[in-house]
């Protein structure tokens, strides 16, 4: 097949035209099945949603570089000038319109209809698809394979469309790239926004730098609830090609709040942490820290980071599913601790 691909390429310098640069990472005698070394990748219109996405729930809509299994591209040559194509398909052909020609090229038909389109007014340009897989074919509307052609034709061969070539005309769609859930569920999970745990805390003494004291709880909280996910600890986020039919969900969840400082730690679940401090509030069912010293020696105050550590899963348009790395987001307060002086009377 590589063969046949120079000589088509021959063929086609015998065309007075400037070639067009291919797609970065391809080539343009790349033909399905191939690999370039680090794979193929194209940038994609991916549309994420949900209270973890970009700009919030109300979702946006991003250019994401990611790795395809099919895609479109423009076609080698003049690909914009339909009738420059229409002489290129005659040369390669040599006017024969068997069934494998066709298989390869489509029937001439197609290619003079673009022509007429064009001089009937309408800008039409040729676009080539690539499939890694031939058993893609199916799912990005490329007709069958039954294992032995190299190139099937779209549908039964009579509707003018064929699998390597295609023209489109100005303002029309393009198919978008056809991508794995997965690798869907992966960019979603890399935009994902969840908020640093910023916390607040009570008590702060006053004259002591708001100093909390030592042998009495400390009452922390984090000021935004979406940075424990809320009481459920959850976050997801949802992405989708556009102009596709494949989509991928994320859904993150953490244990909650943890809370680390010298000489001691406190882990406090999602519905407890975004309790914030009243007056009479209880100890139970709080995030509370008893500091066991004054913080003599750290100035500022104690390094006391806060935390969510986050697991990811997937699921797909398809059904699949499956893990992805976790996500961690911390920050470090300094908080200092004092000690009061209790004088008893004999």
């Amino acid at each position: 097949m590589r063969a046949r691909l120079g000589a088509l390429a021959l063929a086609a310098a015998a065309v007075p035209f400037a070639v067009l640069a291919p797609v970065t990472g391809a080539h343009a005698d790349q033909g399905p099945g191939t690999t370039e070394p680090g794979g193929y990748s194209v940038s994609v219109q991916v549309r994420f949603s949900g209270n973890a996405a970009p700009g919030g729930g109300g979702g946006s809509t991003i250019a994401v570089n990611l790795h395809p299994v099919c895609w479109w591209e423009p076609a080698a040559g003049p690909y914009s000038d339909a009738k420059a194509m229409l002489d290129w398909y005659d040369e390669v052909t040599g006017g024969a319109q068997g069934p494998g020609m066709i298989r390869q090229y489509g029937p001439r038909s197609v290619w003079l209809a673009a022509v007429e389109r064009e001089e009937a007014g309408q800008d039409v340009s040729w676009y080539k698809a690539y499939c890694k897989d031939p058993a893609d074919y199916p799912d990005y509307g490329l007709g069958g394979w039954d294992g032995g052609a190299d190139f099937p034709i779209l549908g039964d061969g009579t509707t003018g469309e064929v699998f390597l070539y295609r023209a489109f005309g100005a303002g029309e769609a393009i198919p978008a790239p056809l991508v794995t859930p997965e690798e869907l569920a992966q960019a979603a999970r890399d935009n994902m926004e969840i908020p640093d745990p910023e916390i607040d805390r009570n008590p702060r003494v006053h004259d002591t730098d708001d100093a909390t004291l030592v042998g009495l709880p400390t009452f922390f909280w984090v000021t935004d609830p979406d940075s424990v996910g809320g009481t459920a600890g959850t976050r997801s986020i949802r992405a989708e090609v556009v102009g596709g039919d494949v989509w991928a969900e994320v859904t993150a969840t953490t244990g909650g709040l943890g809370l680390s400082w010298p000489g001691g730690s406190k882990q406090c679940a999602p519905a407890i942490a975004i309790k914030p401090y009243t007056q009479g509030m209880s100890e139970a069912g709080a995030c509370t820290v008893e500091f066991a010293k004054a913080s003599t020696g750290y100035p500022g105050g104690y390094p006391v980071e806060a935390s969510t550590a986050w697991a990811a899963a997937w699921v797909g348009s398809d059904g699949t599913t499956g893990g992805l790395a976790g996500l961690t987001n911390a920050v470090t307060v300094n908080i200092p601790v004092a000690e009061v002086q209790n004088i008893v009377e004999p």
